[in-house]
């Protein structure tokens, strides 16, 4: 089983887009807990927390850009209230990790998430 990290950027596959909810694959930032993560390998339910990005530029307070970087090939925006949990197997690791957040992106994302409750 592959290991994730908080802030690591993946290919997740969605699936099919039903009415405004996510679809298709696109990247997606990992937000839960290494905590969490690591207790991926023992636990039967492996549920993952991710927001996933978009490069439309939708017009949001919940938006947090990220520039084009390593194997991210375009500016994309994390819209924080989309928050969401897949299923590990949905994370295509073949393609390889794109990128990761730096430590105060994860940190702005963090509180746009918590304003979210």
């Amino acid at each position: 089983m592959k290991r994730i990290e908080q802030g690591d950027i993946y290919l997740v596959n969605f699936g099919r887009k039903y009415n405004s909810e996510i679809g298709k694959i696109r990247p997606a930032v990992i937000v839960q807990h290494d905590m969490l993560n690591r207790t991926l390998p023992h636990v039967r339910y492996k549920g993952v927390l991710v927001v996933p990005l978009t490069t439309d530029d939708v017009i949001t307070e919940y938006k947090i850009t990220v520039s084009k970087r390593e194997n991210l090939h375009k500016d994309s925006f994390i819209i924080a209230n989309w928050i969401c949990t897949i299923d590990y197997t949905h994370i295509l690791f073949e393609k390889g990790r794109l990128t990761k957040l730096r430590a105060q992106e994860i940190e702005e994302l963090k509180k746009r998430i918590c304003a979210l409750m």
